[in-house]
C-alpha cells in the first residue's frame, strides 16, 4: 500500500513565490504523483543522454566506452541492465517522494503571541535577571533561522558556553526517505492552555517518582506517591494518558500514547488524535529490549544490561540561580553522583539514564532477536525471533539472504535511521513550532507562584498537588531534574531520541514476524536487582514489546525532565512515517519476488510496504 498525505486544497503559501512553485509542480506532477524516469531528469542530462540510457560519456565525455559490454561470454554480466535499473530506481523513487504534497505545518502562535518569547524555547540564548529573553540574542537567532547562510548561525549571541544544537542538521538533503517538510506532526498545545499544563503536571508527578520502583505501578499498587499521583492525573479533564474503562491507574502510568495529525477532523493539520500503541499495558514497565541480556556480536561475549545508578534523591535546576544558569547555556557546576554497583533498570531514575544514551539499544534489540535462546539458561541467550512471512527468503531452500534482506542489511538500516530521524525531528524543533521545554515552564509556574509574577499559565498546575508537593521537598517551585546541564539546547517539541527509537522500531517491526511469542520473558528479581528471574504472566510478543521500548525511552527522557508527553507521543507517528518512507525507496531496488512488508503502525492498523 502507497503511503500518500492527503491535499489541503486551503493551504496558505507562505509567499507568492512559494505558492507559484507549488503550483507548478502538482501541476508538472499531476494527480498520480510520479514522475517518470525522463521526466524528472531529463533537464538534468545533456540532449544527446537519453534518461532511460545513461551513458558513460556523461562521467567520461570522447571516451570509447564499446568495449565494456563485450566480455559478456557466458550471459551474466547484465552490466548495462543493473546500471539502468539501479539509475531508473533512484529517480522514480525521488519522483514518488517529491510527488507527496507539503502538509501543513501551523504552529501555536505563542512565539508571535508574547514578545517577551516566554511560549518560545530560547535555552542557549543570553537572558535577563528574569529568564526573558535577550531581545538581540534572539534576533540573531531568528535571522541565521530565517536566512539559513552557516555565517549567521556562528553569530547568534549566546548566553554561554553551550552552542546550539544542531540547527543546520535539518536543512540537510538525504538521499533516502521523504524530505523532512514532507512529514507533519500536530501543532503544539499553547502556552495558557489546560492541556499544556496537564502535560507538565505528569512531568512534575514524574520527578517526583523517580526513585519508586516500577514494580510498584500496579492495579493493587498501596505506595502513597503512586496513589496521589493517579488521584491528580484522574481530575484533568485535558490528560491524555493511557486509561483503563476512562481511568488513569497505577497500571496505566506513564504508559504509551501515540499522537497522529487528525486530517479528517480538521484539513489544516491543527488537531492531533491519540491512540494507545497494540500491546503496551502488558507485562513489565520495562521492554524486553532493555532487560534481556545482548548475546554475542562475533567474539564479544553477551552483556548483562546492568547500568550505573544515579544517587538517589538527586536533583538539579531546583534553585533560581541554577535554573538561570541552566536557561542560558551554563552549567550548573555539579556532577552526577553515582552509588557502587550497577543494576537493571528498576524505576524512573534509571530509565533516565539509559534515555540519555540511548544510541546502541537499537542494535542491541536487533542482536536479541536475532540470537536464538539459550538452551541451558532460560535467562540468557536471545529470542530468536522468525522473520517477516514476506521475507522472500523465509522459504527458500535453494538460496540464502547476504544483502538486500539479509541480517547486514537491517543492522545498516537501524545505524541509519539515528542520523535522519533527529534531521526530521529538528526540522520539527527548529523551523516549526519552538515551543518552550519542561525546565522553561516550571521557571514559569515558579515565578508565579513564589514571586507574584502574571504569566498566562493554566491555573490547573498553580494548584496542583504535584507542583505543591515539589515545593514541600525542595523549597521552590522549579522541575527538578535529573541532568546537571538541564535538557538540550534546541526546542523541546517533538523528541528527538524518541523519534530515534519510533523509527527503527518500526523498520524491525517490518523485518521480523511481530506477532512472535517472546520466549523465556524476563522481569527484574524484586529482591536483588543485579539479577533477572522469569515473566509468569500474560504472553508478551515481539511487536508490543518493541512498542514498549519506543516509549520506555521516551519517557526516560520525560524521567529526566526533559519533555512531555506530547513531545513522546508524536515523535512515535513522525518516526513511523520515516521509516515507511525509507522502506518505500527500496521497495523498488530488489531483484526478488517480494509483495512487501506488513506490520503494524502504532495506531493499530496494518499497512504493507
Amino acid at each position: 500500500m502507497s503511503i500518500t498525505v492527503p491535499e489541503h486544497a486551503d493551504k496558505p503559501a507562505e509567499n507568492a513565490t512559494e505558492h507559484s512553485s507549488s503550483v507548478s509542480r502538482r501541476s508538472i506532477l499531476g494527480k498520480a504523483g510520479a514522475l517518470t524516469a525522463a521526466g524528472l531528469a531529463s533537464p538534468l542530462l545533456s540532449n544527446s543522454a537519453s534518461a532511460h540510457e545513461p551513458q558513460e560519456k556523461l562521467a567520461h565525455p570522447g571516451k570509447d566506452h564499446t568495449h565494456l559490454h563485450r566480455d559478456d561470454q557466458y550471459g551474466t554480466l547484465h552490466a548495462k541492465t543493473l546500471a539502468k535499473k539501479s539509475y531508473k530506481a533512484r529517480v522514480d523513487s525521488a519522483a514518488k517522494q517529491y510527488a507527496k504534497d507539503i502538509p501543513p505545518h501551523p504552529n501555536n502562535g505563542d512565539e508571535a503571541r508574547y514578545p517577551n518569547k516566554i511560549g518560545t524555547s530560547t535555552k542557549g540564548l543570553k537572558h535577563d535577571a528574569n529568564g526573558h529573553v535577550d531581545p538581540n540574542s534572539y534576533a540573531s537567532f531568528l535571522k541565521a533561522l530565517r536566512s539559513r547562510k552557516h555565517e549567521d548561525f556562528e553569530k547568534v549571541i549566546l548566553g554561554g558556553t553551550r552552542p546550539l544544537a544542531d540547527p543546520q542538521g535539518p536543512l540537510t538533503t538525504a538521499l533516502i526517505g521523504t524530505a523532512n517538510a514532507q512529514l507533519a506532526i500536530p501543532v503544539a498545545e499553547r502556552l495558557d492552555s489546560a492541556a499544556l499544563a496537564a502535560e507538565h503536571i505528569e512531568i512534575y508527578w514524574q520527578a517526583l517518582l523517580r526513585d519508586v520502583p516500577f514494580s510498584e505501578y500496579h492495579d493493587d499498587a498501596n505506595h502513597p506517591l503512586v496513589l496521589a499521583a493517579v488521584e491528580e492525573l484522574n481530575r484533568l479533564p485535558d490528560y491524555r494518558g493511557q486509561k483503563v474503562g476512562g481511568k488513569v491507574t497505577p497500571q496505566t502510568l506513564f504508559r504509551s500514547t501515540a499522537l497522529y495529525v487528525d486530517y479528517q477532523a480538521d484539513r489544516s493539520g491543527r488537531k492531533g488524535k491519540y491512540v494507545v500503541p497494540p500491546e503496551t499495558l502488558k507485562g513489565p514497565y520495562i521492554s524486553q529490549f532493555l532487560l534481556r541480556p545482548v548475546p554475542a556480536w562475533g567474539t564479544f561475549p553477551a552483556q548483562a544490561q546492568l547500568r550505573p545508578i544515579q544517587t538517589a534523591g538527586e536533583s538539579f535546576g531546583t534553585t533560581y540561580e541554577e535554573w538561570l544558569a541552566i536557561r542560558n547555556g551554563i552549567d550548573t557546576g555539579r556532577a552526577i553522583t553515582t552509588e557502587s554497583g550497577r543494576r537493571h533498570v528498576i524505576n524512573g531514575r534509571d530509565l533516565a539514564w539509559v534515555a540519555r544514551s540511548s544510541g546502541p539499544t537499537y542494535l542491541h534489540a536487533l542482536q536479541i532477536l536475532l540470537a536464538a535462546p539459550a538452551a541451558d539458561n532460560p535467562l540468557a541467550g536471545g529470542i530468536g525471533a522468525p522473520l517477516n512471512p514476506a521475507n522472500p527468503y523465509v522459504n527458500s531452500t535453494a538460496q540464502s539472504a547476504g544483502s538486500s534482506f539479509s541480517s547486514s542489511f537491517i543492522q545498516g538500516l537501524i545505524a541509519l535511521a539515528a542520523s535522519l530521524a533527529i534531521k526530521t525531528s529538528y526540522y520539527q524543533n527548529w523551523y516549526v513550532d519552538r515551543r518552550l521545554r519542561p525546565e522553561d515552564y516550571g521557571g514559569l509556574v515558579h515565578k508565579v507562584l513564589a514571586n507574584g509574577a502574571d504569566y498566562p499559565i493554566h491555573r490547573d498546575i498553580l494548584n496542583s498537588d504535584a507542583v505543591a508537593r515539589t515545593f514541600a521537598e525542595f523549597g521552590s517551585y522549579l522541575l527538578p531534574l535529573a541532568s546537571n546541564v538541564g535538557a538540550p539546547t534546541h526546542p523541546g517539541y517533538p523528541s528527538g531520541a524518541t523519534i530515534s527509537a519510533a523509527t527503527p522500531v518500526t523498520l524491525l517491526k517490518a523485518w521480523f514476524d511481530e506477532t512472535y511469542v517472546i520466549p523465556n520473558p524476563v522481569q527484574v528479581d524484586p529482591s536483588d536487582p543485579t539479577k533477572l528471574i522469569p515473566w509468569e504472566g500474560e504472553p508478551l510478543t515481539v511487536g508490543g514489546e518493541l512498542n514498549k521500548l519506543v516509549n520506555n525511552i521516551g519517557f526516560g527522557r520525560n524521567f529526566n525532565g526533559f519533555h512531555t508527553r506530547a513531545d513522546i507521543s508524536a515523535s512515535h507517528a513522525l518516526g513511523e512515517a520515516l521509516a515507511i518512507s525509507v522502506l518505500q525507496d527500496y521497495r523498488p531496488t530488489y531483484n526478488e519476488t517480494f509483495k512487501g512488508f506488513s506490520f503494524t503502525k502504532f495506531d493499530g492498523t496494518e499497512i504493507k510496504v
